[in-house]
């Protein structure tokens, strides 16, 4: 009677199996429809990637992938209903911002790949000015860099968007908008001379493609959002460690418009803008879309109060688990021990977004030391390296506009702590990062190099105007006493400047030749801002 008892449970168990297997894979698919932003490339294999391998399909999701349509904002499909995703970048907190629900699910690019590219004959973006350019409507990132470097919407001829380079090449525009991940490899092809203006040089470093929903379709189902989210990283996981493979598929399924020569270059680069060494696909961090939107604000874009609420989707909403809940459905029909299953499994994935919730902020957190300095709050000297590369980069296929880094450090800086103690040197030290910050432009970079030395990256800015800047720094600051302790701590710095490309082609003949004028500046007495005398490398 045991034996036939436990054969009965046993062969319950498997029937239980069995239909809860049925009643996953016999369901029928939610359709949805994700809009992009632009026509099929590796820019959108992540979505791909989810498809083919059948993320989508085991999320219950049949997705319809479409293409941008000539004019037609995504954020406008969505809004509607036509599509119920989108592809979005930083023009989702403009829109937010201004009081439509859009919801910002994932960001893919942790910097923005949005570029303008011109002919030569353009030196500086100003040259743009009254010249016909291709620009799509939401890219208010380029409409925000132009504002800020002087050119108005009304001061360019704006024309539709054919998202072809060959109408630059060919002499019908002067300049169009593009990504730094495609334009640049079709140009090169060509071999036309072109230059790429990026609003990163102009103190814009804003995020690149991000996955976005609307309100309504959260309210509708907020498990198949989670759902389509989460299949969605999947793929872009996957294509990312399988860039060969999935620019196959996209040239199979999606069209030759690319070479796999193409698609390759473009999945290096968005590599690069993904940052996947330091953070993971789909990372958002409010913080940095509170600043984007400030930037809006700043050039007038959007109002000063501005609303974010409820702009960024909650991760640790519950996820799409319906085909589970139907499995123990059918276990309960036929034994209580699917019950027991179920509160077991939902204890497992509240302690499973618990410590999701804990890992996510502890990558946060680990981002800001990898980049920040923690007493001061500026970038670091790992920072600056990338973004000296960086600049000089842009330098160099932009006709060498001159470079210029200022090197500070603090004079006396041991006597002060030896004297007052060493939180009188950090009080000094955070008085100055404030006062750098404070009176810098919004292009210059701004970092602690170390102990008490500060640089300062200064894109197109000639040696003169560096050392004209830098001497009315040097003279404020020393005018400036630090109150710690019931003390007014006076100050000074010496500072070295050198412009690049003067001192050599090199970021380190740069960093070389600040750090010599430096030297030279605390030589000859302290409290002065020598520049490098040119010595050009061999």
């Amino acid at each position: 009677m045991r034996f036939f008892s436990k054969g009965l449970f046993a062969c319950a168990a498997l029937l239980l199996l069995s239909a809860a297997v049925h009643a996953q894979n016999g369901r029928v698919l939610e359709p949805v429809v994700l809009q992009l932003k632009w026509k099929h490339q590796f820019q959108f294999a992540g979505y791909y990637a989810a498809a083919e391998k059948g993320y989508y399909r085991e999320a219950g999701i049949a997705v319809d992938i479409r293409e941008a349509q000539e004019g037609r904002d995504p954020v406008v499909s969505v809004l509607d209903g036509s599509a119920d995703f989108g592809i979005g970048a930083s023009e989702l907190a403009l829109h937010r911002g201004m009081g439509k629900p859009v919801v910002v699910l994932a960001v893919i690019l942790q910097h923005s790949p949005l570029v303008l590219l011109t002919g030569s004959d353009v030196k500086m973006v100003q040259d743009i000015v009254g010249k016909r350019v291709m620009l799509l409507p939401q890219e208010a990132e380029l409409y925000a860099y132009l504002q800020g470097q002087g050119v108005s919407r009304d001061r360019i001829i704006q024309v539709p968007h054919s998202f072809s380079s060959e109408d630059l090449v060919k002499g019908r525009v002067d300049g169009l908008s593009g990504y730094s991940t495609d334009e640049p490899f079709m140009l090169n092809q060509m071999r036309f001379a072109h230059n790429v203006f990026s609003p990163r040089s102009g103190g814009i470093d804003f995020y690149g493609d991000a996955l976005f929903t609307s309100e309504r379709a959260l309210k509708k189902d907020a498990r198949r959002v989670a759902a389509f989210r989460d299949a969605s990283l999947r793929g872009w996981k996957y294509a990312m460690e399988h860039p060969e493979e999935i620019a196959d598929l996209i040239i199979a399924r999606y069209g030759k418009r690319h070479s796999r020569e193409h698609l390759l270059f473009e999945a290096a680069e968005m590599r690069r803008l993904m940052q996947l060494q330091l953070i993971e696909i789909g990372h958002i961090h409010p913080g940095r879309w509170s600043a984007i939107a400030a930037v809006y604000a700043e050039f007038g874009m959007l109002p000063a109060q501005h609303d974010l609420d409820g702009f960024i989707f909650d991760s640790a909403a519950p996820r799409d688990l319906a085909w589970f809940y139907r499995g123990i459905a059918a276990a309960l029909a036929a034994a209580l021990l699917g019950g027991v299953v179920a509160v077991r499994q939902m204890t497992f994935n509240r302690r499973l977004r618990n410590q999701l919730d804990d890992i996510q902020a502890l990558q946060a957190q680990l981002v800001r030391q990898a980049l920040r300095d923690s007493l001061t709050g500026l970038y670091n000297r790992r920072y600056f390296d990338e973004a000296l590369q960086r600049e000089l980069a842009l330098a160099r296929r932009q006709n060498n506009y001159p470079v210029s880094l200022v090197m500070i450090d603090i004079d006396r800086f041991k006597v002060l702590n030896d004297n007052h103690g060493h939180q009188a040197g950090d009080a000094v030290l955070q008085a100055l990062a404030r006062y750098l910050t404070e009176n810098s432009r919004a292009s210059d970079i701004v970092c602690r190099w170390g102990g008490e030395e500060f640089v300062i990256l200064m894109p197109h800015t000639p040696l003169e105007g560096a050392l004209q800047r830098t001497e009315v720094w040097r003279e404020s600051f020393s005018k400036m006493p630090v109150s710690f302790g019931g003390l007014l701590l006076n100050n000074t710095f010496s500072a070295g400047v050198a412009v690049w490309p003067v001192v050599g082609v090199s970021s380190t003949a740069l960093l070389r030749a600040a750090d010599d004028a430096l030297y030279r500046a605390k030589s000859e007495g302290r409290n002065r801002v020598c520049p490098d005398a040119p010595a050009p490398e061999a």
